[in-house]
């Protein structure tokens, strides 16, 4: 298989220079560079002692090594001794001049702790001088091109080759190729590494902005407030940021949530404050055991023995708190609601709630427990391809060059697992690209669509080849992958999120689990399935 570096570089025009000489030397090389070389024209190196050189041509081939090539034009002659161009002595010889930037070049590829090629020579070239005959000064002969080995180039290189390139070893390094090829820089397109932006994006989420602190003066203004935002508009850290301001003074503030994950996340954050920071479900069954009229086990089902929880502990706590703060009300049902208004009578209540990521139909929060109502605009976690794919799901209609500038920048992307394959295998490959890019393992957060019932009991946390991920709860997630599903996500980020376990057919309330998972990312997405599954939802991203 040819190397990526393999062919004339440029490969349709050389690069800027004001030498005629050169630009026929490129023309002789993109007619007749032989099969299995590489050659680049103006690879420009710097070393770490702020050293430049630039070398004219350089031919490579992963078996022979390296080939300089110094050009200089007009009419080349040397008399007695000392070398002339159009009449005019040269401070040094061609020789001379290519082997400096020999010198660099083996001096760039010891700093960069890489083995270098089996061997360097270099060659002068006079595109402007005729001769077939060789100079007979012994440092030069045999090695030097005039225009007449350039229109024979494919015979006469290989004996110049012969010549200036000593005998290499048997073994050849690997690798001085590619990093020759990048050294002179074929493409560059300016962009921040996704571990660069994560730093970035990172220092941003953890501060208010205006709109946001405008928000919160509003709440302090008003005792009954309903704060409606899509995903990534701010709503846990204003939740946060609200309950910490309004315990300062000395008041006792309820932070409550859906989800353990969200419950830990919270409480670490606020550790310190004086804020209590309690699950709703999880309140009301410590509050009904603390009252002593919890039922025996298995007395009751699941939905009757929640309602008993809540109605238990509705009777039991009455002014305990001066303000109730919920956060991912959307997901509250209706005996919490009913829970939540004994918690708050007389007293004030603030909640934060997103219809977009309301799993369950017939929940929402009670609008007459609230006197007033306040909706955050602006979207402030995702990378804009990433919004653009969590809203298509949800049906709105998106610019799909947006997406498709996501894919080119890598906030988007989708691997797809080959018949047989193993997802498994698939998301640590994923994970392992992804580490390239910066990101650490604390960075990558695994989302599956699939519910909580999908998992076995005792299973323990997945693996991802050498990758052992941790639940979203657990005391070591910060500096571990993360792998939980997608109600266990809600209120959560990463810079980067893995979405699994796509559906081959139909999945309940699919365009919900894919806007939680995909508003997860403040940086990057990667969705992980079969070309079936992606192709079906429009993510066939390769």
């Amino acid at each position: 298989m040819p190397s990526p570096a393999e062919g004339l570089h440029p490969e349709t025009e050389l690069r800027p220079t004001t030498s005629e000489a050169e630009r026929t030397v490129y023309a002789a090389l993109k007619k007749a560079l032989p099969p299995g070389w590489s050659a680049w024209h103006s690879l420009k190196l710097r070393d770490r002692f702020a050293t430049f050189g630039e070398g004219d041509f350089v031919l490579a081939h992963p078996e022979r090594g390296i080939l300089l090539v110094e050009v200089k034009g007009g009419k080349i002659e040397v008399c007695d001794g000392h070398w002339f161009q159009n009449g005019r002595p040269m401070q040094k010889s061609p020789l001379e001049q290519v082997h400096k930037f020999r010198t660099l070049l083996l001096r760039r590829f010891k700093e960069l702790q890489l083995e270098p090629p089996p061997s360097v020579g270099q060659a002068p070239c006079f595109p402007d001088t005729d001769f077939d005959r060789q100079p007979t000064q012994d440092d030069v002969n045999g090695i030097v091109m005039g225009g007449y080995h350039l229109r024979w180039l494919a015979q006469s290189l290989p004996l110049i080759v012969g010549k200036a390139i000593p005998p290499a070893p048997r073994h050849c390094a690997a690798g001085w190729l590619e990093r020759l090829h990048a050294m002179w820089c074929e493409t560059w397109v300016p962009a921040l590494s996704l571990g660069t932006r994560a730093k970035e994006v990172t220092s941003r989420r953890l501060s208010l902005d205006d709109a946001q602190l405008e928000v919160l003066e509003g709440l302090f203004q008003n005792d009954r407030m309903l704060v409606q935002g899509g995903a990534g508009s701010g709503k846990t850290l204003l939740a946060a940021e609200s309950a910490r301001r309004m315990a300062a003074p000395g008041q006792r503030v309820l932070l409550l949530c859906f989800t353990a994950p969200l419950r830990k996340w919270l409480a670490a954050r606020l550790e310190g404050s004086g804020v209590e920071v309690q699950t709703v479900s999880g309140l009301a069954k410590r509050l009904e055991l603390q009252s002593g009229r919890a039922p025996e086990a298995g007395a009751l089902s699941d939905a009757e023995g929640w309602k008993h929880a809540f109605d238990v502990a509705a009777e039991v706590v009455v002014g305990v708190w001066d303000t109730v703060v919920i956060d991912e009300a959307q997901d509250l049902q209706r005996e919490a609601w009913q829970f939540v208004a004994t918690l708050a009578k007389d007293k004030r209540l603030w909640a934060f709630h997103d219809p977009g990521q309301g799993y369950w139909e017939d929940r929402s929060p009670p609008r007459d427990l609230f006197k007033a109502s306040y909706r955050l605009l602006k979207q402030q976690r995702c990378p804009p391809a990433v919004q653009a794919l969590a809203d298509r799901c949800q049906g709105q209609a998106v610019d799909a060059d947006l997406i498709e500038r996501g894919r080119q920048d890598g906030s988007v992307g989708a691997v797809v697992v080959p018949p047989g394959g193993s997802v498994a295998d698939a998301v640590a490959e994923e994970v392992v690209r992804l580490l390239g890019t910066g990101l650490a393992l604390g960075d990558i957060g695994v989302v599956s669509l699939r519910g909580q019932s999908a998992r076995k009991p005792g299973s323990g946390t997945p693996t991802f080849g050498p990758y052992q991920a941790v639940r979203a709860d657990d005391e070591q997630m910060a500096d571990h992958l993360v792998a939980d599903t997608f109600l266990r996500w809600k209120g959560l980020e990463r810079p980067a999120i893995i979405v699994t376990d796509l559906p081959d057919g139909n999945l309940r309330q699919l365009p919900v689990r894919l806007n939680v998972a995909l508003t997860r990312a403040t940086v990057a997405v990667r969705l992980v399935g079969s070309a079936g599954s992606l192709g079906r939802l429009g993510f066939a991203l390769t």
